[in-house]
């Protein structure tokens, strides 16, 4: 058993990270009792920091990109706003997220509007007032405030409303609804002072109830949004206005690392639980 990892990690590193797949892949086969069944992604080797690598290691299933016989499910995982690499020869029809080829935000926001009916983004040349300006790509974390109507808009950049999304406490609180092929496993609140509210640093992280948190006509909505974006598994970012009581999808991601820093471990465990259950249902009944 190998996996493949790119020529940039030097060769010492790479053949590290093999020694340890192999040393892996013999414990799951002794739990297995022969070849365990394995989950297999192009073109990238996931981090043990991604959820999918945690998943897997609940479920004692391998996680490889290379190709095997025994297959619990195949995921294009490639770690880019706009996906461009070719698939293999091996490479099987219909694998889960084979057609997500761009996460943009621009992108998440004609989708949004779509199926909601409303979205986030504003034209900067008319827009009179506060407004969020931040990088199209995904997991930038650049958003500041600017002061609208704007003359020349940065390019590469998209200019959104500004979501009250504060909790009763007065912290900004981000949603991250974890998504698996019309599944909610989980979902994280994670809490961020006024003065970094638009970065990834937070203060405190909870593992929410999705019921609570969402009506079932929102999850019926953001399946649909998914389903525009050929997306079978990823986390969305999701803010709740305060005022408006609206919930806007901002950022989707396809590879994420999880579950977020910041999470007990006790939480954390029951998120990883959750959604391997979720993945391995989600991957029996689709075939």
């Amino acid at each position: 058993p190998m996996i493949d990892y790119p020529s940039s990690v030097p060769r010492v590193e790479r053949w590290g990270k093999r020694v340890r797949h192999a040393v892996q892949w013999l414990g799951l086969a002794l739990r297995a009792g022969g070849v365990p069944p394995a989950v297999v992604v192009h073109p990238d080797a996931p981090s043990r920091r991604t959820a999918l690598y945690k998943m897997c290691r609940a479920l004692g299933v391998e996680l490889t990109n290379r190709p095997r016989r025994r297959v619990l499910l195949t995921m294009r995982f490639e770690d880019a706003t706009e996906k461009a690499a070719q698939r293999p020869a091996w490479w099987p029809a219909g694998a889960w997220n084979d057609r997500c080829d761009d996460i943009r935000k621009s992108t998440l926001e004609r989708a949004h509007a779509q199926v909601f009916g409303y979205g986030v983004a504003v034209d900067p040349r008319a827009h009179t007032g506060r407004m969020l300006e931040k990088g199209d790509g995904n997991a930038v974390h650049d958003g500041r405030e600017v002061v609208g109507p704007v003359d020349a808009p940065a390019l590469g950049k998209v200019y959104q409303i500004i979501v009250n999304n504060r909790s009763a406490d007065g912290r900004a609180v981000d949603l991250r609804l974890v998504f698996i092929r019309g599944q909610f496993p989980a979902v994280y609140l994670k809490y961020k002072p006024e003065d970094a509210r638009y970065t990834n640093l937070t203060t405190s992280v909870e593992l929410g109830s999705v019921e609570a948190r969402f009506t079932p006509s929102e999850l019926v909505s953001v399946n649909a949004l998914m389903a525009a974006l050929h997306v079978d598994y990823a986390e969305l970012d999701v803010l709740r206005d305060a005022d408006s009581g609206r919930m806007y999808g901002v950022d989707v991601n396809p590879t994420p690392w999880g579950p977020p820093a910041g999470l007990p471990a006790a939480a954390s465990s029951e998120a990883v639980s959750a959604m391997a259950a979720a993945l391995q249902s989600a991957a029996v009944s689709s075939k």
